[in-house]
């Protein structure tokens, strides 16, 4: 080490030991604004409003991924589109787009809970009705109503105020582990109704949207297939019967008369072509059927809040502590600055 250095190493430790020596001597200050600042703390910890957190895990899985092959292809085969199985749309952090869309937070805003929606709660509680009272252009815009569709245009424009809040501030979506189809929905709010029933109907509204999303495809395909094989089960059972009347009229009808009864053989063959028609198509139903069912997404609830939900409020001995030494730290930083200014000054 150098003589300058070690000079400047001296310099420095003498200069803490003149800050901590000045710091004791004003030990009294200190410990009054430290006593300050805990009862600050303290008096929090007893004015903070208690908050509510309800949490939600569940599976939502595309059922459908892998071993789809062979099924698309045999379905291909009788000329059914059942979409493809290497497409998915919605997994991942695309679910949780999905909710905390603005379309899936209002429509959970918009649910029930005792009579009143969730959006009414929201507004109550943070005393926003107050204050639009006091504006002409808002003083009329509580309560909403019961259907989102039925709000004016002073009442959707505060909805996505109200949206923009509750993500941010309330709502918490997260998939803990990326290799797997489980997510976490969280809220947090002073009211205990409004953060069980968010949490509730978010959840519910997305695992629907995202379900018929996914099998719409194969739904179609169902109910055309069931159209088309009734359409024919109600003409085949029409051939039949004109087939049995054509026979009643020719029986005992003497052999020579032939042509009399190409009615009822041209019948039979029309009955027969539309009974192979019958069967093929009741076995794409059938195929129709397994592909829906193999398409429908898991959808499981794993755990699920139950009222009364914990308090969450601020701890006491905490709040004391905390306040305590960010008033210390803030006297002694205070008392340092004057001194080197007024050393400055000199």
């Amino acid at each position: 080490m150098s003589e300058q250095e070690e000079v400047s190493l001296k310099d420095i430790i003498k200069r803490l030991q003149e800050i901590i020596q000045y710091l004791l001597s004003k030990w009294l200050i200190i410990v009054i604004i430290g006593c300050l600042g805990g009862s600050l703390g303290l008096l929090y910890a007893y004015t903070a409003k208690a908050k509510y957190d309800a949490s939600i895990n569940f599976v939502l899985s595309n059922s459908s991924s892998g071993g789809g092959g062979g099924l698309l292809g045999l379905a291909n085969q009788f000329g059914i589109d059942l979409g493809s199985d290497n497409i998915n749309a919605f997994s991942g952090d695309n679910i949780i787009t999905l909710m905390k869309s603005r379309r899936m937070v209002q429509k959970a805003l918009f649910g029930k809970a005792e009579n009143t929606s969730l959006i009414n709660i929201y507004v109550k509680d943070g005393k926003m009705d107050e204050a639009w009272k006091a504006l002409d252009r808002t003083k009329n815009a509580y309560p909403f109503p019961d259907n989102a569709l039925a709000m004016t245009m002073v009442q959707d424009s505060l909805a996505r105020s109200i949206y923009t809040n509750v993500v941010s501030g309330n709502l918490e979506v997260s998939q803990p582990d990326k290799t797997q189809s489980i997510y976490a929905v969280s809220t947090t709010s002073t009211d205990e109704k409004f953060s069980y029933y968010l949490a509730k109907y978010l959840v519910d509204s997305t695992s629907a949207f995202y379900i018929n999303t996914k099998v719409s495809t194969a739904k179609q395909n169902l109910n055309m297939l069931q159209h088309e094989a009734d359409s024919i089960k109600n003409i085949l059972g029409g051939a039949i019967t004109s087939v049995a009347a054509q026979t009643d009229a020719t029986f005992n009808l003497n052999p020579a008369y032939q042509v009399q009864r190409s009615g009822a053989m041209q019948g039979q063959a029309s009955a027969t072509a539309l009974g192979e028609a019958y069967g093929q198509v009741l076995q794409n139903l059938e195929l129709a059927k397994i592909t829906l069912q193999k398409e429908t997404p898991l959808y499981q609830i794993i755990d699920e809040p139950t009222l009364p939900l914990e308090v969450q409020k601020p701890s006491k001995l905490i709040s004391l502590i905390i306040g305590g030494l960010v008033g210390g730290i803030l006297i002694c930083g205070f008392l340092i600055l004057k001194q080197l200014l007024k050393r400055l000054n000199k």
